[in-house]
């Protein structure tokens, strides 16, 4: 008897919330799989359930391979919005739609990029082995700083790095934000400060956050001098960090 009931394959690290509207679902059987599965075990895992008709991946490579041992793919979907790990080629000439889930994780990578500040200006991790490792005199000249008043730059304005802006001046730090796609005035209702001199906001700054879109950083070459996430530098270490800034910049002239 032909049935109209979709098989999916949904990673363990989606929500409650949406695990639970696939189980009121009378019309899907949705089938949970490890986000560290094996390339190997995940095709294997496809074969056993096949057709399967829809994924919602973590991490987890999707291509032509997985297409066939899918049987019957409709969608795929990344808990996430980024895709380096799906071949859209692959997808794009199934005529398979990839679907991203937008803005719903920003607020935790704008909060994951506000950790590794603290982590960093708190000496989180260097206090957390002398304190295990019983060198109690080495911890009291492990001396952390505040990020009160101190200034940090945002490189993209977007959907992170707008909720990151948002988190830093609730810290009371200065802001200074760098997206020439965006407008001064948008910035300013943020109550950060809008440059457009690169070179000079970093050398302003104690803590980068780097959240630039692809076309940022293509145009402009943002991601030259910081990687994506946070930095955070220390006030002794500033001139340290200026000079490696000048090396950067040299070298990436030399080869772009």
């Amino acid at each position: 008897m032909a049935t109209n009931k979709k098989k999916l394959m949904i990673v363990e690290s989606m929500a409650p919330d949406g695990w639970a509207l696939f189980r009121e679902r009378s019309d899907i059987e949705a089938i949970e799989f490890s986000n560290a599965i094996s390339a190997a075990d995940f095709n294997a895992l496809l074969k056993q359930h096949a057709p399967v008709n829809g994924v919602a991946l973590g991490g987890t490579g999707f291509g032509q391979n997985e297409i066939v041992s899918s049987g019957e793919m409709m969608v795929v979907a990344r808990i996430g919005v980024g895709y380096d790990a799906v071949d859209v080629t692959a997808l794009s000439a199934k005529k398979i739609p990839l679907m991203t889930t937008g803005i719903a994780n920003s607020p935790s990578v704008a909060e994951c990029a506000l950790f590794m500040m603290l982590a960093l200006a708190k000496r989180a991790a260097e206090l957390d082995t002398l304190v295990k490792s019983g060198n109690w005199n080495a911890r009291l000249k492990t001396i952390p700083y505040d990020l009160l008043g101190k200034t940090a730059l945002v490189i993209g304005f977007g959907r992170i790095g707008s909720r990151l802006v948002k988190r830093l001046v609730a810290m009371e730090m200065n802001v200074l934000v760098y997206d020439p796609f965006k407008s001064a005035a948008d910035v300013k209702i943020a109550d950060a400060e809008y440059v457009t001199d690169l070179n000079a906001a970093i050398a302003r700054c104690c803590a980068i956050g780097s959240h630039e879109t692809d076309r940022l950083s293509h145009q402009y070459g943002a991601g030259r001098y910081c990687q994506r996430g946070s930095v955070v530098r220390r006030p002794r270490q500033r001139q340290d960090c200026r000079s490696r800034h000048r090396r950067l910049r040299k070298r990436a002239a030399t080869i772009g």
